[in-house]
C-alpha cells in the first residue's frame, strides 16, 4: 500500500502524446509520486514508461492495461490499483480520439467518439472514485479542448473559426459537462476536479498538424492541477495556460 507521503496518480491514454508528456512532466519533477501509464494496449504501455528516464527522488512509472471503453477492462485496472495502492489520489481522463478510421458512417463515427471521450471518461471516474474517495487530496483533472467551448465555437475571430470536427468538438462539450457535475456532486466532499485545455497540439491525434504546438506544453496545466494539493485551490474551472477557457 502507498504511503501518505506518496501520490499516486492515474492517467488514462498516456502511452503517447499529451498523456506521454504529462507522465514525463511528473516523473521528473514530483517527488514522492507513483505513476499510472494508463494504455489499452499493455506492450505499448510497458514501452511508453521504459522511455522514460528522468525521475525525481523515489518516483516511479508504472504501465498499467486499460482500455477506457471496456468496463471489464477498467474494472481490472481499479482491482490493481486497489491491491497495490489502497488508494488513488488523482485521476486524469485523458485518454480521446479525434475521429474513428472503422466508423461505417457520420453516425458511426458520433458515436465512437463520443463513447471514448466523455462516455468513457465518466466511467472511468464513476469506477475509480471509491479509491479517490480514500485519498486526502483527491484530484480528478479532464483533459478537454478549448474547442469544446461553445462560445469559441461561434466566435468568428477564432483562428480556427469554422473548422468542422462535429464528433470531436461534441464529445469535449459534453466532457466539459461531466466534469463540471463531479464538481458540484464532489466538490462538497474536498474533491477538486477541473477540466483543462493544451491549446492546439501536434500529436498523433491531429495527425501532428503542421499548425499545433510543442507537445510538452500541452502538459503543463493539466500538471498545474495535478500537483495543486491547496485545500482552497479551484474546482470546477475550465482553463488553459493564459485563464480561463469560456464554457
Amino acid at each position: 500500500m502507498a504511503a501518505s507521503s506518496e501520490t499516486v496518480v492515474l492517467i488514462t491514454g498516456a502511452n503517447q502524446g499529451l498523456g506521454f508528456e504529462c507522465v514525463k512532466k511528473l516523473a521528473a519533477e514530483q517527488p514522492n509520486y507513483h505513476i499510472l501509464l494508463g494504455s489499452r494496449s499493455l506492450e505499448k504501455g510497458q514501452q511508453a514508461a521504459a522511455a522514460i528516464d528522468n525521475f525525481a527522488k523515489n518516483t516511479t512509472v508504472e504501465a498499467l492495461e486499460l482500455d477506457v471503453d471496456d468496463d471489464d477492462s477498467i474494472a481490472k485496472a481499479v482491482k490493481h490499483v486497489e491491491q497495490k495502492y489502497g488508494r488513488l489520489d488523482v485521476l486524469l481522463n485523458n485518454a480521446g480520439i479525434m475521429s474513428s478510421p472503422s466508423a461505417s458512417g457520420f453516425r458511426a463515427d458520433m458515436t465512437l467518439v463520443m463513447q471514448t471521450n466523455a462516455i468513457s471518461a465518466a466511467c472511468v471516474t464513476e469506477a475509480f472514485l471509491p479509491l479517490t474517495k480514500k485519498s486526502s487530496s483527491p484530484r480528478i483533472v479532464f483533459m478537454s479542448s478549448g474547442w469544446g467551448s461553445i462560445m469559441r465555437c461561434l466566435d468568428t475571430s477564432q483562428a480556427y473559426y469554422g473548422y468542422d470536427a462535429k464528433p470531436y468538438f461534441t464529445s469535449k462539450a459534453a466532457m466539459n459537462m461531466i466534469g463540471a457535475q463531479y464538481a458540484v456532486q464532489l466538490g462538497k466532499e474536498g474533491f477538486k476536479v477541473n477540466i483543462v485545455s493544451p491549446d492546439f497540439r501536434s500529436t498523433n491525434l491531429n495527425g501532428f498538424h503542421e499548425y499545433g504546438g510543442d507537445p510538452a506544453g500541452g502538459a503543463l496545466q493539466a500538471c498545474k492541477m495535478i500537483v495543486s494539493t491547496d485545500k482552497d485551490g479551484p474546482n470546477g474551472t475550465f482553463t488553459e495556460l493564459d485563464g480561463v477557457v469560456p464554457w
